[in-house]
């Protein structure tokens, strides 16, 4: 019995080395991947793969570069000049729309026949005052 105890002592024993083995080249492979992994990024990150653009030929006009740096007041400028354009007209054509509407009113007696064209006439108008309205806000 004390044989049998002694033997499976060391079958216990040689599982257990086995066992440790095992984990130690476990770990060891896991930190050469990690070690490797590491290292990838930073050999990647050293190899540039696109050159460095040329140098312009030209150099461009100080006076160029002035205009160009206030370009967008100038263009917020040109923007509302346009706006305030558009605006104008369309105020110019509401006042069109809107007398012509009152000539044809004052032609037609309303309380027996409103003519479809009248009714086209202030859509058209609401158009308008609506497009303004929006203008107007900016």
């Amino acid at each position: 019995m004390t044989e049998w105890v002694r033997a499976e002592g060391v079958v216990k024993e040689e599982a257990m080395w086995e066992t440790r083995r095992r984990f130690l080249k476990t770990l060891a492979a896991a930190s050469c991947c990690v070690a490797t992994h590491e290292t990838m990024p930073a050999q990647v990150h050293k190899n540039n793969p696109f050159p460095n653009p040329p140098q312009p030929a030209e150099t461009q006009n100080p006076a160029e570069k002035a205009a160009a740096a206030s370009d967008p007041r100038n263009a917020k400028r040109a923007a509302l000049q346009q706006n305030e354009k558009e605006f104008r007209t369309g105020v110019d054509r509401l006042y069109q729309l809107a007398s012509e509407l009152k000539q044809q009113v004052d032609k037609t007696v309303t309380t027996e026949v409103f003519s479809v064209q009248m009714y086209k006439r202030t859509e058209e108008i609401e158009k308008v005052a609506k497009m303004l309205k929006s203008k107007a806000k900016g």
